[in-house]
């Protein structure tokens, strides 16, 4: 196991380039979603859980699961 490390010692983060939904299953507080990405470091990561609640719908104004993922990772549309 990793030790926890401040983050003021590092930068952090890279990109997400792209991501893939493997499985979404509906919960009483919304969808718990399985996720793959891939990132602009090259690396990608699998099996990643995400939730979504049912509030997150409301606050993008849409029932798409796709775009609730894609607003809640980041992707924005740019004007």
């Amino acid at each position: 196991m990793s030790e926890f490390v401040e983050s003021i010692d590092y930068e952090t983060g890279t990109s997400i380039q792209t991501f893939n939904i493997i499985e979404a299953k509906k919960n009483p507080e919304g969808y718990e979603v399985l996720l793959e990405l891939d990132l602009e470091s090259g690396y990608a990561l699998e099996g990643v859980k995400m939730n979504i609640t049912n509030e997150d719908f409301v606050a993008y104004e849409t029932n798409d699961i796709q775009e609730v993922v894609k607003y809640a990772l980041g992707f924005f549309e740019q004007t």
